[in-house]
Parts: structure tokens; C-alpha cells; sequence
């Protein structure tokens, strides 16, 4: 995961901005709440947090949520979110996906939307297995994995051997991206049992079980 690119994507972002987005996003109970109501999920990490918008939508719905970001600023947006919003926000910090610095077995559950696929694939596998190792026995963690699109095409990008998308120019300079299938799920999941949850979005929700 490239820490630059998202350093400089959070940093040129105002927060006049994200709560004006906060107060449009869908506030709906959607499949992943489901999912952790009927998994009687109580303590949540939202694993890359960004802005904190999926954080606030967690605590809304009751969850006590704890989260962390490769990137400070968005950290920082984080926690103005949640704060404005009414809700704690002390338990977010900064933190690589590879190396939360979180305990063994400490969440309920793991949230980590648009994220796994926004790294080489080697890293995405290195990055689930560290998010197993901080969630309880019984729980699980839940990945959104996007599937490629025409704007992930379109822009200048170069393909490794491991079908990674690495972008060298335009907006997403110095992003990486890898697109998902059902196969290539297998792969990221690495044997782990997971169910699928339905999604309307241009990919998958993964929701693997951490074994009791």
C-alpha cells in the first residue's frame, strides 16, 4: 500500500466536505449491518477508515466502533465526523492495514471497505490474515472487493504478473488496484470459510469466519 498516494489524497480534502457528503449518504440498514446484527457483533473495527463516513453509519446503528487509517489526515477527518455527530471518537488512530498494532482477538468484528483491493494482491493476503489475527474466536470480518470498471481501465495503469493494476499517471498516480472475481476471492481468502452477502455495487462482500 502505497502510504504517499493516500497521504496526498486525504490532505487536499476539507471537512466543510465530508460532512456535507455524511449528510447525503445512505443511512439504510444495508448487508453488512445485517450481517453483524445477526452475528451479535457489539465491538467494530473499521479497518481503513478514510473520511469516516461507514464509521459513523456503524455507530448509528449501535455499534462501538474503533478504526484506523494508513493516513493521518484522514484520521483527523475521522474523528471531527464522529465528534460533530455526537459520537467518541478516541479509539481511531493511525495504522498500516499490514500491521494494525491492535491485540490478538480484541474486535467482535472487522469492517475494511475498499481497501484489500487498493493493494497488490501479496499484500492484500498479508493484510487479511492480520485482520483474522485481531478479531475473537466466532467472529468475522467483512471485505468489500471490487471488480474492475471502465474508469479503472481508462486510466494509465500498467499490469504486473500478478494482475495488478499499478497506475502511473493521471489522478491515481502511484495507486494500486487489484480487481476481484470469484476466483480471485479464493485466492485473498486463502482457505478460510467465508459466506458472500449481496451487493449492489461493482464487486463482492466477503464475510470470512474466524474459527472458534
Amino acid at each position: 500500500m502505497d502510504k504517499a498516494f493516500w497521504d496526498r489524497t486525504w490532505e487536499t480534502i476539507a471537512p466543510e466536505r465530508i460532512s456535507s457528503y455524511a449528510a447525503s449518504f445512505d443511512t439504510a440498514e444495508d448487508a453488512i449491518i445485517t450481517f453483524l446484527q445477526k452475528r451479535k457483533a457489539k465491538y467494530v473495527c473499521d479497518a481503513g477508515c478514510g473520511c469516516g463516513i461507514y464509521s459513523l453509519k456503524l455507530a448509528r446503528f449501535g455499534f462501538a466502533v474503533s478504526g484506523f487509517d494508513i493516513a493521518e489526515d484522514a484520521v483527523l477527518l475521522t474523528k471531527k465526523l464522529l465528534s460533530e455527530n455526537g459520537y467518541s471518537a478516541k479509539d481511531f488512530k493511525q495504522a498500516n492495514v499490514l500491521s494494525t498494532g491492535y491485540l490478538s482477538k480484541c474486535f467482535d468484528a472487522v469492517v475494511a471497505r475498499d481497501v484489500i483491493d487498493h493493494m497488490p494482491i501479496k499484500q492484500g493476503i498479508d493484510a487479511v490474515k492480520e485482520l483474522l489475527r485481531i478479531v475473537k474466536p466466532g467472529g468475522c470480518v467483512l471485505l468489500t472487493l471490487d471488480a474492475t470498471d471502465s474508469e479503472y481501465e481508462s486510466e494509465p495503469h500498467e499490469i504486473n504478473k500478478d494482475g495488478d493494476y499499478l497506475f502511473i499517471r493521471g489522478k491515481w498516480n502511484g495507486m494500486a488496484f487489484h480487481p476481484y472475481s470469484a476466483l480471485e476471492i479464493k485466492r485473498v481468502t486463502d482457505g478460510i470459510k467465508y459466506n458472500m452477502l449481496p451487493s449492489n455495487e461493482n464487486g463482492f462482500i466477503v464475510a470470512l469466519d474466524v474459527s472458534e
